[in-house]
């Protein structure tokens, strides 16, 4: 829910002015001040609740150059600050802001070129994930990062976070596919990001204002510090972002790739205005195997010995979502798959309690036949052992295989409609740590919150090392608010004790006081020099991921709010009641979708 608490909110006169001045430099897109455009994207789905001043949404890179330039002049240079908005489906609320949002998604949505001879196509950046796909499925190519919120996140949302998710193991994330990017800087300079050999990136170098400045200061912080971005870097296939100094420089290919930190910087340090990526040859063929456990812990020691069969997706999916499908009318299509399942001779039942969707794909039938086989005939050695898999259904049928992921791409929508006060919430909820340690590092996760006395969700890539986890609190008692801090702290104990990341594919967000945490102090200092570079007045997007250096006085924002909870805990329980259904939306942005004909609501 969304509560007005009081008419107190109003513009500032500084952004009034901002505004009019915008308004008349024919500045054709929408510019939005009004208390309802405001609400709606004062959330994400995220914990978090943050009112901005105005929403404006350009129509072409012009436009966002004028916001920005506007933005530089000397009335408005430190009272102006702007925050790019993709889907709003971020989890921990990298696109709210107490400033000005800047929404590309309703104008700059359009598929500009495409090159299927060289194997790249060029968008705006509020292009939808599924519309570009559905654009290229009859040319049998597609962009291959694949995220659950697919039908609404946008491209420049998944460049700002270096998104990825089912598939990441062979696909990799979003930065991997990243050619070229047109942004514009907090000064409105245009700049192109391409990789430079060593005679086009020195003369990068010798630009003048803030491009040359961004390539002298990330040149000179990669190179001198080489040793220690090796040793800090974890080596993951879910890698440590938002600021990837560690594939900055290919050795490869002996190139400079400034993609590779513009990529998960979440709109801090540039405006993604335009991006020229690499496409993938569609896989001619695609088996789908659902092995089933009665315990969560079961699937995850399970996970080595299936990656041993190179599949090119494992998602886990635990007992809470399970149980809530039931409710949800993919469980009509998808019951007979997760059946509960006897034991031998029929004496023994098993219970399905959790699932592992295991994919594989590729181009060679028989091959893949070969693969799933294989891999059926351990399980039928070890299935009826306690502690092993119970079963298994096996398909090649397109729409079983759609049906079956649909499930996991709505495990978090299902999560929206737990009963009670206590809801499952996104703040820890993609860490990642090496895949052989995920085991021993949920072990020890769930002890946690067990002594919390909490329930919770877990589902994801286990073949990466990834769950995500949503522990369920009521943000409205001030007692379980206080646990954000205490439970984020720990966990961020845990997953360096298990060699992992605190943020493996949702972006860093209001969990960025933690950076100095995996970064450690001296790189911690360097992101600052290379944020002080791109953004010397702390206009992009200010507090997420590091403050400029020479801006001590500013901070990055506070792991404890704003929370909507603060709202929520205002509202009369008799409209608590009344309004149900808007109190228990989750921001997953279902309402966001790129085809008008969809159902709206609810997130699911």
């Amino acid at each position: 829910m969304i509560p007005r608490i009081s008419h107190s909110e109003n513009t500032p006169q500084i952004v009034q002015s901002f505004l009019a001045k915008l308004r008349n430099s024919n500045f054709s897109g929408d510019i939005q001040h009004d208390y309802a455009s405001r609400l709606v994207t004062a959330t994400d789905n995220s914990i978090y609740q943050v009112l901005p001043q105005a929403v404006v949404f350009p129509k072409n890179y012009k436009e966002i150059q004028a916001v920005l330039k506007i933005a530089d002049q000397q009335q408005f240079r430190h009272s102006i600050k702007i925050t790019p908005r993709g889907g709003g489906t971020g989890t921990n609320g990298q696109s709210l802001t107490e400033g000005i949002v800047l929404d590309c998604s309703r104008y700059m949505n359009r598929i500009l070129e495409t090159n299927l001879k060289e194997g790249w196509v060029r968008v705006e950046p509020g292009v939808v994930l599924d519309q570009l796909n559905e654009h290229l499925a009859q040319k049998n190519v597609f962009f291959a990062p694949d995220l659950s919120p697919s039908n609404r996140a946008t491209l420049g949302g998944m460049v700002n976070t270096d998104a990825c998710g089912k598939g990441s193991r062979i696909y990799g994330r979003t930065s991997d596919h990243v050619l070229e990017l047109s942004c514009i800087l907090s000064n409105g300079e245009v700049l192109e990001s391409v990789p430079l050999d060593t005679e086009k990136l020195n003369s990068y170098k010798r630009k003048s204002g803030i491009t040359g400045e961004v390539f002298k200061v990330v040149d000179r912080v990669v190179l001198e510090k080489a040793d220690l971005i090796e040793e800090v870097f974890p080596k993951m296939n879910r890698f440590m972002t938002g600021y990837n100094l560690a594939k900055v420089y290919s050795n490869a290919e002996k190139k400079f790739n400034l993609n590779y930190l513009l990529s998960g910087s979440e709109g801090t340090l540039a405006i993604v205005s335009e991006a020229k990526l690499r496409l993938t040859a569609l896989p001619k063929h695609k088996l789908l195997l659902v092995v089933k456990y009665e315990d969560f812990d079961d699937a995850l020691r399970d996970a080595e010995i299936l990656l041993e069969n190179d599949p090119a997706a494992i998602e886990t999916i635990d007992e809470k979502i399970l149980s809530l499908a039931k409710e949800d009318e993919i469980y009509l299509k998808i019951k007979d798959f997760i059946a509960d399942e006897s034991g031998k001779s029929g004496k023994k039942f098993r219970p399905t309690r959790t699932i592992s969707l295991i994919e594989f794909c590729g181009n060679n039938r028989k091959n893949l036949e070969k693969q799933v086989s294989a891999l059926c005939k351990i399980i039928d050695a070890k299935k009826n052992k306690s502690g092993e898999a119970t079963g298994y259904y096996r398909t090649s049928d397109p729409q079983e295989i759609k049906d079956l992921w649909s499930l996991r791409k709505k495990g978090v929508g299902l999560l929206g409609n737990t009963k009670g006060e206590r809801k499952p919430l996104p703040f820890v909820e993609d860490t990642a740590v090496p895949p052989e340690n995920l085991a021993g590092y949920i072990r020890e996760f769930r002890k946690l919150l067990e002594s919390y006395g909490l329930e919770y969700a877990m589902f994801g890539h286990v073949d990466v090392g990834c769950l995500h986890v949503r522990p369920a609190l009521d943000l409205k008692n001030p007692d379980e608010e206080a646990w954000i801090r205490e439970l984020s702290d720990k966990v961020v104990t845990l997953v360096k004790k298990y060699g992992g990341v605190m943020w493996s594919e949702h972006g860093r967000g209001f969990r960025s006081e933690y950076t100095a945490d995996f970064f450690g102090k001296e790189l911690h200092q360097d992101l600052r020099r290379i944020k002080e570079a791109f953004d010397p007045d702390n206009r992009l997007n200010p507090g997420k991921i590091v403050t400029p250096l020479s801006k001590n006085a500013d901070k990055v924002v506070p792991l404890e709010g704003p929370l909507r909870g603060h709202k929520d805990r205002q509202i009369a329980p008799v409209l608590l009641k009344e309004y149900e259904s808007a109190i228990n939306c989750n921001g997953n942005g279902a309402c966001f979708d790129y085809l008008p004909a969809n159902v709206m609501c609810p997130s699911s």
